[in-house]
């Protein structure tokens, strides 16, 4: 801290922050005065470039920044239409390949990231011959605003389309339930928003074009893990299909497998039915035929993570249980409903890789603890031991049980020799701060400005943490995230938290970097 910093006047002065590292454009080192106002509420102000979404959400899983939203749409990253499989119409049909693939092609919209578990096509019904299928496809509008609930997680999302306007063009969600705070689409055009009743997600444009729809989603944490209400089986059916194929004898024969019947209580059902599938093993010899795809697999208990899910859905209507198949381009696993909420609940077989382009700077997705047990040695082959292997090889965090802290010396002191340096040892980035508010008040903002520039060029879309460093503490505490625009440059409020003892500290603002530009500070 610099104690020979010149301070701002201000009237009313009744806490004092030096802040020693943070240079205006003259040189001059500024100061803030906060007086304490104990009565505002601390949520954070800063916004993105266009006003529209947060810069930055502070989740269970770590600090997501926004995606910039001015960006153009990746042409090679596109949901586009013009197939049955793009419309609520779409099916699913059944194989018998079992081997465990080793690595699967994967796009991954969401900060954070809930790879594999991107929902992209959801199946509640089936046929007689097993063609899964969605029991509703009317088609009904999503609403876009709102505020996220106590219970809520939040996350952003981040994907190109080519809009039709005679035709639906299915879209990324994060999970069932998920509701749409904001929305950016760019360049600007009209486009309608539609879920089916299976709540897969759709758009629809007023004219083709090719945009980048950058959201802000809200869901209830417990979609990802907690305990299955104790609903009764009439509770279930008002939810069930009341069109999808009876196959009762075949049911009847994995229903003695497994352990199951309509005389236990659905929640004791499901856990039985959990452990049964996840217990499957992939296996490059097919399954013992008994002239019945279902069978095939259910009482073999081979198959990756579609044939479980498949065969895990069909047990499950069959039995009076409301039941979802999910999938996406490398990995599937299933919904349940408890007459309440909707549970995803992975069962597995995934593969063994994932060739994506995951941003290393962005927090991985930290589920609930699952209420579920898996068999020993089987949840390395899960979906999220699967996200844990990418997170490693990316350089991400690798503990499923240990979110991010945000106040860990690691993580954001810009003393650390983490701040300064990367995995990739790119040189350190050099970061200029200048606080335009001279006067601030407790639990309100601090408004900050400046630039990130890298060793060749400015860093573009990069976070950049604004924390508070005390003398007599061990380690900062973080008020806000930002991220820069496409030229480096950032601009946005933060919060001073209101519960800060009155003294001096000194404000630093910290970058991780990116791929092409090393981390750096305010110093």
């Amino acid at each position: 801290m610099s104690k020979a910093a010149r301070p701002i006047p201000a009237l009313a002065l009744l806490v004092a922050f030096a802040v020693a590292p943070v240079a205006s454009a003259d040189g001059v080192t500024l100061h803030v005065f906060v007086p304490p106002d104990p009565d505002e509420d601390v949520s954070l102000a800063a916004t993105t470039l266009d006003g529209n979404l947060p810069a930055a959400i502070e989740t269970p899983s770590g600090i997501a920044t926004a995606p910039d939203p001015q960006r153009p749409p990746e042409n090679d990253k596109m949901y586009t239409g013009g197939t049955t499989d793009d419309t609520p119409d779409s099916t699913y049909e059944p194989d018998r390949d079992t081997s465990q693939p080793n690595v699967e092609n994967y796009e991954d919209p969401f900060s954070p990231s809930t790879a594999p578990f991107k929902r992209l096509r959801a199946y509640d019904s089936l046929s007689a011959d097993y063609t899964l299928r969605v029991a509703d496809k009317s088609t009904s509008l999503i609403t876009v605003g709102g505020d996220a609930g106590a219970d809520d997680e939040p996350f952003y999302g981040d994907f190109s389309v080519e809009v039709l306007p005679d035709e639906l063009v299915r879209i990324p969600s994060v999970g069932p339930g998920a509701r749409i705070l904001k929305m950016h689409v760019s360049p600007t055009t009209q486009v309608s928003l539609l879920r089916d009743g299976a709540d897969n997600w759709f758009m629809r444009g007023a004219e083709r074009k090719r945009v980048r729809v950058v959201m802000q989603l809200a869901i209830a944490r417990a979609t990802f893990g907690s305990e299955f209400r104790d609903a009764t089986w009439d509770e279930l059916a008002r939810k069930m299909p009341t069109d999808f194929a009876r196959h009762d004898a075949q049911a009847e024969q994995v229903f003695a497998a497994i352990g199951v019947s309509k005389s236990m209580r659905p929640r004791d059902a499901l856990t039985k039915m959990v452990e049964y599938f996840r217990g499957f093993q992939p296996s490059s010899d097919p399954p013992k035929s008994h002239n019945d795809m279902y069978l095939d697999l259910a009482l073999s208990k081979k198959g990756v993570c579609r044939h479980r899910a498949f065969a895990f859905l069909v047990t499950a209507l069959q039995l009076g249980m409301p039941a979802r198949m999910v999938t996406n381009e490398a990995h599937a696993w299933v919904e349940v409903f408890d007459s309440v909420l909707w549970h995803r609940i992975d069962l597995g077989g995934a593969a063994l890789d994932l060739d994506n382009d995951l941003d290393p700077t962005r927090p991985q997705h930290q589920p609930p603890k699952d209420p579920f047990t898996w068999p020993e040695g089987s949840q390395d082959n899960s979906g999220q031991g699967l996200a844990q292997r990418e997170a490693s090889a990316n350089g991400g965090q690798t503990d499923p049980n240990a979110p991010p802290d945000p106040n860990g010396a690691s993580a954001l002191d810009p003393n650390s020799p983490d701040a300064t340096s990367t995995s990739s040892d790119l040189p350190a980035s050099k970061v200029e701060a200048e606080l335009v508010d001279k006067t601030v008040r407790r639990g309100k903002s601090l408004k900050v400005k400046g630039k990130v520039v890298g060793d060749k060029q400015p860093c573009a879309n990069v976070r950049v943490d604004v924390v508070l460093r005390h003398e007599d503490q061990a380690a900062p505490r973080p008020i806000g995230s930002l991220s820069t625009d496409a030229d480096g440059n950032f601009e946005g409020s933060v919060i001073v938290p209101r519960d800060i003892p009155v003294d001096d500290y000194d404000v630093v603002v910290v970058t991780r970097g990116n791929k092409t530009c090393g981390a750096g500070r305010s110093e």
